[in-house]
């Protein structure tokens, strides 16, 4: 195994979940996608796929998603059994995952990013099977970028920056695996999950196709939805205007 795989070991990782859903993991130098090798495989429940570089990564929107090797923790994980009027929760499941596992200075930014002091340092990707049978949740944490190492543009940061500490890629996931399989487990994290919302009570500008709206955040339903002005909104891109 490459010494870059040196953090990433599949037997400490499978070891570190014990007791939780996901007890098959599979760890690749190089993969094209862990999200798209899972929605198109499938697998059972807990199967958990993790990548030290993937060269057909995405992000939401079908965007793509640029990693460097060494530097980030990419994983996806199959989910069964998740009730439907659930489905739409599980991105902001793992949020509050990452959250916790990443610990105080980690905010939310509804639907499907982690930030710290206000940049990006987690993006999630939740998507249901064409088959309705399962979802897949994608989870990419930048964890020991340098500064410099990310372009201004992005807005990001890595645990690294903000912390000064680099953890184990493997330990990171183990910690963000066991925090999710606890909240979906759980009814009633959701009040967490607002108390950890940097989009609650901001100004934001929501696109979506052919309309955009803006103003004030003012609610996260229990179905999950995002409340603007009074408007629902269940996906979109939300910019924080300052």
């Amino acid at each position: 195994m490459h010494n870059f795989l040196a953090d990433l070991r599949a037997p400490h990782i499978l070891n570190g979940l014990a007791g939780t859903r996901f007890r098959n993991v599979e760890v690749h130098v190089s993969i094209e996608s862990t999200q798209a090798m899972l929605v198109t495989q499938g697998g059972r429940d807990g199967r958990l796929v993790v990548a030290d570089h993937q060269t057909a990564g995405r992000g939401r929107a079908g965007r793509a998603w640029l990693d460097v090797p060494g530097r980030m923790l990419l994983f996806s994980a199959l989910l069964r059994e998740i009730p439907s009027e659930r489905v739409p929760l599980v991105s902001l499941a793992a949020g509050l995952a990452v959250a916790r596992a990443l610990g105080p200075d980690a905010r939310l930014k509804w639907p499907n990013d982690v930030q710290i002091e206000g940049r990006k340092v987690c993006g999630i990707l939740g998507e249901l099977a064409p088959s309705g049978e399962y979802v897949v949740v994608g989870i990419g944490v930048n964890v020991a970028h340098e500064p410099g190492e990310l372009p201004d543009e992005l807005e990001a940061t890595s645990v690294r920056i903000a912390s000064g500490t680099t953890p184990r890629r493997d330990d990171l996931c183990i910690s963000i695996l066991k925090e999710l399989d606890a909240v979906l487990a759980s009814r009633d994290w959701l009040p967490e999950y607002r108390s950890l919302s940097a989009t609650l009570g901001a100004r934001v500008r929501v696109d979506l196709s052919g309309q955009t709206i803006e103003g004030e955040a003012t609610e996260i339903r229990d179905d999950g939805a995002l409340i603007v002005e009074g408007n629902v909104i269940v996906a979109g891109d939300v910019i924080h205007v300052r």
